[in-house]
């Protein structure tokens, strides 16, 4: 009794299919082959698809990259801050220390270094094997360098902050990586 239900079920399925959707009819010529009977995975039969060691958990393809923290874009700019750089020249050319700078501008990622609506916060950074470059006016002769560099300055950071999607939770806490400094002088009006 059962058979027959499901032999008029099929029927009517195949009944319902159109003759282009079915492979063995698209062509007259054709020696369509009925669907595999082999399950993929032999030790387990009854697994289908995988290779039997994952014992019901998802594999790699199910896993979400999206919970994972990603590098994006860290832009802060203002003037410097400190009296003196807390920066010492390593031997490879790059400087290595900390430095004060009041943020005035920021980068999408970056908006919480400017606490508020605040439009001038002090921020100390620490730095290391950062690269910079001085467009400063040389006031010594002896090409630009820290010791050109004044209070009220301008200077950019860049670098890199790790950022969580906004919809995963968990303990998380951003890294940023400052990879250069560009200092200008003050703008005059």
């Amino acid at each position: 009794m059962i058979r027959k239900m499901l032999l008029a079920a099929s029927a009517a399925a195949l009944m319902s299919t159109p003759a282009w959707a079915l492979p063995s009819q698209a062509s007259t010529h054709a020696t369509g082959h009925g669907p595999s009977t082999t399950p993929n995975n032999v030790d387990n039969p009854g697994k289908g698809h995988g290779n039997g060691n994952q014992s019901g958990t998802l594999g790699t393809h199910g896993k979400s990259h999206k919970c994972k923290p990603q590098s994006v874009g860290f832009i802060v700019s203002g003037t410097f801050a400190a009296t003196a750089p807390a920066l010492t020249l390593n031997s490879d050319g790059t400087y290595s220390g900390e430095l004060k700078v009041n943020v005035a501008h920021t980068n999408h990622h970056a908006i919480g270094e400017k606490e508020g609506k605040v439009t001038i916060v002090e921020q100390t950074y620490p730095l290391t094997k950062v690269h910079v470059t001085f467009g400063l006016a040389d006031t010594n002769a002896n090409g630009a360098g820290l010791d050109d560099l004044k209070v009220g300055d301008r200077v950019m950071l860049i670098g890199k902050v790790t950022k969580l999607a906004k919809k995963c939770h968990g303990n998380f806490t951003a890294q940023k990586t400052i990879r250069k400094v560009v200092f200008n002088d003050s703008a005059t009006v």
